[in-house]
């Protein structure tokens, strides 16, 4: 209650000044000038190019300044577009993409690497993920990776770094990270609170209310900034065995609190910033059966869905001792809960169906120590992490369908009759522990050319314990379980520990060498990895364990502005090398997960920002992607993958926008979205290809002083395209994951000093 009271006095706070905006197409006031803020009364122009800094790294870089790849969305850009929240940012990168899943084990794939493996399966066995998500300094666990509600309301900044991140975030960025930061209260030096807020109403029966009040608490000492944000639709799907019309519908909250505090003013040594954020998202299922793919209906008789809960407490404290050296010391704290439902069979039968509760609670301490010197800038510490996570998965397999499908029942007379259902239950309580030291500095060896180096030294333990119970609902139930567990169809009831401990070193190098003015060419190095593990197949009784994975990558960049021409571009070209390959192998029942390797992936990005007029400024940005699994890779069933097409790995990705301000106060922001075709399975299964796409999508603004008016659509030529498929389902039918179909909105936003 305390939390919603608190909600329900922002709202209040704005519907009493003046109503907001939107869920699709958001454009609020703020957003418009070059520092995202806009003053009251003051008509928004289109602006400058402006600075952006990448804070993702051990060093804080401008962006032409960096070698990585990474694509930085600010706070002003997000808002002007159509993204509704953090994942809609990612799905609009190039060379980054989400993996929909309807086991409950979604997450991204960045520049050919998804979050949970090469094959897409062995989640159930991983104890970490090849990419991260960091919210103001904290990290999402993995049960959170793409449950958590991820706003895109009031934030200062998205990077999406594409590439291996490890040196900098550890052991969940192999293929890179999203680090999302929120806007920073600032102290001044009286109370003068700011107020904003959005209202909209759109398709689908979308709304949003969404709000932020900062103030200064205490004269030039301490500051605060709360922001809530609901949003919900009631999606395209219909279900027409349950009848329900919101089959994909989607609920979220965020309720972030943020405080800066100098005790010492502006010139004081120290600095605390302390962040409470509860975040809620329940979303339904975007699957279908294959057959009524263009229909959007479901058939499903049992509920598919997920909620996830998540709270998320950081502490960021600095002390500057001395002009050169500052240390900084963040502490964190998370509990993520996630509850998910899954029809197996995917039909109008009571064939299977499974529910799951995750609940991971997580510790993290940093220390480092910061150096900024005339020719170097450094940054060294250490790091401590501690995770506890339980998965507790039941559910039950109906005795005839599974009959059925083994091909048992070619008598009539043996599945006339109701048999019941096998009933199981399976828990899998896991601990990591993981430590480190790491290190990253910058060289100016000459006026043009810095030298980078960077590494981590890494040691994690981890490890499980796995429990799993069947037993029947019937007599003939109870002797099916008897029988299928003596044939070594259905595991018998096990309690096996498991663990392992990895040490990795994790090197990085980089070079840049500025050829003009504000042009620098780069060249660099870096390693990531993702732990191994134990594990154990419950049917057939075989105790495996699997080693890291790892990558190798190599990135050559060209990056600067032409200030003549309002022009910067961003160029990387990249090869990377996958080792060790995780992936499910062996065959039948008796399936483990194990290493193989490696796979070859090379590809680019390119992006560009051009202002060529006044009231015109260009955004875009085209990633390629050619990843290919190497010779000796297989999977379950001995499948050959050697020269197989990385999973949900687009060839092409591409977007372009454009912001045209042809009267005062108006805004007219078109912008198109391209995606390659991709794999939808490793074994490159044809009936599952994810064909290529197009999106358009369209914000209109009218802004008069605080208060803007807006109309925004996204999918605008209502495109069908396909997230996944796949054909895993119990009883064999092949689904897809379907994308939003066309949405309209509008509605109005305002903000006050």
């Amino acid at each position: 209650m305390k939390r919603e009271r608190i909600a329900g006095a922002v709202l209040l706070l704005a519907a009493t000044a003046a109503p907001a905006q939107e869920t699709v197409g958001t454009l609020p006031v703020q957003s418009l000038p070059e520092a995202g803020q806009a003053t009251p009364g003051e008509q928004p122009q289109v602006v400058e190019l402006e600075r952006v800094t990448v804070t993702g790294e051990l060093l804080k870089r401008d962006i032409s300044r960096t070698t990585s790849s990474v694509a930085v969305h600010t706070g002003a850009e997000i808002e002007r577009g159509t993204a509704e929240d953090v994942y809609d940012l990612i799905r609009a990168t190039p060379n980054a993409s989400l993996d929909d899943s309807d086991y409950g084990v979604g997450g991204m794939t960045l520049r050919g690497i998804g979050s949970y493996g090469a094959s897409g399966s062995g989640a159930y066995a991983a104890y970490g993920t090849a990419s991260a998500v960091v919210l103001d300094g904290v990290g999402l666990p993995r049960s959170a990776l793409s449950y958590a509600d991820l706003s895109a309301f009031d934030l200062d900044s998205v990077e999406i770094l594409r590439g291996p991140q490890s040196t900098s975030q550890g052991r969940n960025a192999m293929a890179g990270a999203v680090i999302l930061n929120t806007r920073v209260p600032e102290p001044e030096e009286s109370f003068s609170p700011e107020l904003r807020g959005r209202i909209s109403a759109g398709s689908a029966q979308a709304r949003q209310y969404a709000g932020a009040l900062g103030a200064t608490l205490w004269p030039e000492a301490l500051a605060a900034r709360l922001v809530y944000d609901h949003r919900q639709d009631d999606g395209d799907s219909f279900n027409a065995t349950r009848d329900e019309r919101d089959w994909a519908r989607q609920r979220s909250d965020s309720l972030r609190l943020r405080l800066n505090w100098r005790p010492g003013g502006d010139g004081g040594r120290y600095q605390a910033m302390a962040g409470v954020s509860e975040l809620r998202r329940s979303q339904g299922s975007s699957y279908v059966p294959m057959s009524e793919e263009h229909s959007r209906t479901a058939l499903s008789d049992a509920p598919q869905d997920y909620r996830n809960r998540a709270w998320l407490y950081s502490l960021e404290q600095r002390l500057s001792l001395s002009e050169t050296w500052r240390l900084r010391a963040i502490s964190a704290y998370v509990e993520s809960d996630t509850h998910s439902r899954f029809d197996g069979d995917y039909t109008a039968e009571a064939q299977n169906a499974t529910e799951q509760q995750e609940n991971a609670r997580a510790y993290s301490q940093e220390l480092r120590a910061d150096y900024a010197g005339e020719r170097v800038q450094a940054s060294f510490g250490a790091y401590y992490y501690r995770d506890r996570n339980r998965d507790d998965q039941s559910g039950f397999i109906n005795v005839n369908a599974l009959l059925e499908i083994a091909g048992a029942c070619g008598l009539q007379l043996v599945c006339a009759a109701p048999l019941g259902n096998i009933l199981f239950e399976a828990t899998s309580p896991t601990r990591v522990e993981d430590m480190a030291v790491f290190g990253e500095l910058d060289w100016a060896l000459t006026p043009g050319l810095t030298l980078t180096a960077g590494a981590r030294l890494d040691q994690e333990r981890n490890r499980r314990v796995i429990t799993s119970n069947y037993r029947g609902d019937s007599p003939t139930a109870s002797l099916a379980v008897a029988l299928l567990g003596g044939a070594g169809v259905l595991p018998n009831d096990v309690n096996i520990p498991v663990s392992r401990q990895f040490s990795e070193f994790l090197p990085k190098l980089a070079a840049r060498y500025e050829l003009i003015d504000d042009w620098y060419l780069g060249a660099a190095y870096a390693e990531g990895y993702r732990p191994g593990g134990d594990g154990y197949n419950q049917v057939s009784g075989r105790h495996f364990r699997f080693e890291s994975e790892r990558t190798r990558n190599y990135e050559l960049s060209l990056k600067g502005r032409h200030r003549p021409w309002k022009l910067e571009a961003a160029l990387n070209l990249f090869r990377t090398r996958w080792e060790d390959l995780q992936i499910q192998q062996g065959s039948g029942t008796d399936n483990y997960m194990g290493n193989a390797g490696p796979a070859q992936i090379r590809g680019g990005e390119l992006e560009l920002r051009w202002r060529p007029l006044r009231p015109l400024r260009l955004i875009g940005g085209v990633g390629l992607t050619h990843g290919r699994f190497g010779e000796g890779v297989q999977t379950s069933d001995n499948v050959d993958l050697s020269g197989h097409r990385l999973p949900k790995a687009p060839a092409y990705s591409a977007t372009l926008a454009l912001e045209w301000m042809p009267l005062p106060g108006l805004l007219i922001r078109p912008d198109m979205q391209w995606s390659g075709r991709a794999a939808g399975d490793s074994e490159n299964t044809a009936a599952y290809e994810l064909p290529a796409y197009q999106l358009i999508n369209l914000a209109l603004r009218w802004q008069r002083g605080p208060v803007g008016l807006f109309l925004a659509g996204s999918n605008l030529a209502d495109t069908h395209y396909r997230k996944d498929a796949n054909g895993y389902s119990f009883s064999k039918v092949d689904v897809v994951s379907l994308g939003a179909g066309r949405r309209l909105s509008a509605g109005l936003d305002f903000q006050f000093r």
